[in-house]
């Protein structure tokens, strides 16, 4: 197993619990992207040092593979193991200047309770009156008429007109369209599926926002709410967990250990050569090989060879990647603008966060667990868009250093933030995956966008070189996003491909199909009979 992130431990704990012995060799740190780490802000008084990440981490509803992998990773006191550590994050909140809206992330009870707190919903009340004036309705109805022909669409329209559709020119947006309306569908597709609108593909964004809405209405959610997040840092209620539990199954796993090479010999992989902690190298021979990379260190790793046995691997080289990227910021104070997931809506950076804090209570409190205990709450935030100019500094986030980065990012928030002010700030982390050398940054850790047509470049799991399986995020999947989930399912799928290559009789892993809205069904099955006569949906006019 050549990686250890979420498509890496996945795979090595469903091959493991069916018998196969497994190595996983990883470079940096167990679970990848989705990990925490320690921070180097000030630590005293025997306190553990701050958490920081890559990004916040968030689980939808719609997410099955990922919560199932968790129920099967034992954690003292919980009945469903670590996936017992998710709870909801109830509501969703757009922060501007004419003040925030806050809605119910769901229609229980308790999600509608939480989000008419009575300051939440005068200031949801004020935003409201601030932001109505400004809505283009007839745009607005012409997306809701948009989103009514994805959902009445039938899977071949979906897969084949769709999936070759940029989600800007599927949603209308033209240049004459109203900048609202262009802020709103940027905003959506920026901060809830990391995507470039301009680009992305009308399927992926579509039907996450299909997932959305039916996770609201209580579906295919698994018993999960519709936002889930962990209550206490990654590492301590999930990856130390399951790294403990892959151990007690015999997983053999090697870390500081990086790939070079794959070295090919009658039509297989032979032996990958590996550089260990001291950078001495050798060779590791297996039976079955998983790449379990991102696009551009896998690609690396495709020789004349390889390329040759599997040409279509070379598509690989095709598909985009973007940024985005996590800071945190360490308060004062353990305020909170909202109960759950914030966008804010006119930050050119295309900013969300979270405050974390009020999620992690039951389990920890910060400034007595923490740093140096002057730090009572983290605001953990996501920069979507890298290449815009900022506010205050006037240059966009790829060209700023970490410092300047920082004030500015600190600035869009604070400049919105009915309780958040300047003086809150005690200290702040970047991902270290962003190394700025003075003028520019290199990012260890891009995002895979799945623009117009790049499902033709993604690959499955299983190759055409009959020892050797992909798992990663930009492989295919049902969930058709590059995320923690779409790795986990990656994972799946490569250990069902070595089942079947290996002959195993072991049950295989459990992969969810992608549900869709039932009453739609009736149109959904008119839909197919119009594609295959070359008709438009019914709809779409």
């Amino acid at each position: 197993m050549l990686g250890g992130g979420p498509a890496g431990l996945t795979a090595a704990h469903e091959l493991a619990e069916r018998g196969f012995h497994v190595t996983v060799y990883e470079r940096r740190g167990w679970g990848g992207k989705a990990r925490s780490m320690d921070t180097p802000l000030p630590v005293a008084g025997g306190r553990k040092p701050l958490p920081g990440e890559h990004g916040f981490r968030f689980f939808p509803g719609y997410y099955r593979c990922i919560p199932d992998t968790m129920s099967r990773i034992p954690f003292e006191g919980n009945k469903n193991g670590v996936r017992d550590n998710l709870v909801p994050a109830p509501t969703v909140t757009g922060e501007q200047k004419g003040g925030n809206i806050t809605i119910p992330f769901g229609f229980s009870t308790g999600d509608v309770a939480t989000a008419a707190n009575l300051e939440w919903l005068v200031n949801t009340l004020a935003g409201g009156m601030y932001w109505i004036p400004k809505l283009p309705y007839g745009d607005l109805i012409t997306f809701a008429k948009r989103l009514l022909v994805y959902f009445t669409s039938c899977d071949d329209r979906r897969n084949q007109q769709w999936e070759k559709t940029p989600f800007k020119e599927f949603a209308k947006i033209k240049p004459g369209s109203n900048p609202n309306y262009q802020l709103l569908i940027s905003t959506l597709a920026r901060t809830l599926v990391a995507a470039n609108e301009n680009i992305a593909s009308a399927k992926t964004i579509c039907g996450q926002g299909e997932n959305f809405l039916l996770n609201m209405l209580g579906r295919n959610n698994g018993g999960l709410h519709t936002d889930n997040v962990l209550n206490s840092p990654t590492n301590e209620v999930w990856i130390d967990p399951w790294i403990d539990y892959l151990k007690q199954i015999n997983v053999d796993l090697q870390l500081g250990f990086d790939v070079q090479s794959l070295t090919v010999k009658d039509g297989k992989i032979a032996s990958a050569t590996l550089k260990d902690p001291s950078g001495a190298t050798s060779d590791v021979e297996a039976d079955w090989f998983v790449l379990a990379l991102p696009p551009e260190r896998v690609t690396a790793l495709f020789s004349t060879e390889i390329l040759q046995l599997d040409p279509d691997l070379d598509k690989i080289k095709k598909l985009f990647v973007d940024w985005m990227t996590g800071i945190q910021f360490y308060l004062n104070t353990d305020e909170v603008e909202a109960p759950g997931h914030i966008g804010w809506i006119e930050s050119p950076w295309r900013m969300s966060g979270i405050f974390q804090s009020q999620f992690w209570k039951k389990r920890h409190d910060i400034a007595k667990d923490f740093g140096d205990g002057k730090v009572k709450g983290i605001l953990s935030v996501d920069i979507s868009d890298w290449h815009t100019p900022g506010l205050q500094n006037k240059k966009p986030a790829d060209q700023l250093s970490p410092e300047e980065l920082a004030k500015e990012a600190w600035y869009q928030i604070t400049k919105t933030s009915d309780h958040i002010k300047s003086n809150h700030l005690v200290g702040w982390f970047l991902d270290p995956g962003m190394a700025w050398d003075g003028s520019k940054y290199t990012n260890s850790d891009p995002l895979l966008i799945n623009t117009a047509g790049s499902w033709e470049n993604r690959p499955g799991s299983i190759t055409k070189i009959p020892n050797m399986f992909l798992a990663g995020d930009y492989c295919r999947s049902e969930i058709d996003l590059a995320t923690m989930e779409g790795a986990c399912e990656a994972g799946r799928n490569a250990t069902n491909g070595i089942l079947d290559a290996s002959g195993s009789t072991s049950k295989k892993a459990m992969i969810w199909p992608k549900v869709t809205i039932r009453e739609f069904d009736g149109l959904r099955s008119q839909d197919a009979g119009n594609f295959r006569n070359g008709r438009p949906n019914i709809f779409d006019n």
